[in-house]
């Protein structure tokens, strides 16, 4: 089994960039890879952007 690999990425109103970054996340072939979104309070509309991946992330 390979080792579990854990890409964090913590946001706070990040619209403008998180799409390109969660895609660069997810398009990683590694199969063990964990992938968490730590969210402060978005109020810029990262919320529902990160709902769209709601199947491929950890949400926080």
């Amino acid at each position: 089994m390979l080792p579990k690999i854990t890409v964090v990425t913590v946001v706070y109103n990040g619209i403008l960039t998180l799409d390109a970054t969660i895609k660069s996340v997810i398009s990683q072939t590694y199969s063990n890879l964990e992938y968490i979104v730590v969210d402060g309070g978005s109020t810029d509309g990262t919320l529902e952007l990160l709902k769209k991946y709601n199947s491929q992330i950890s949400i926080s």
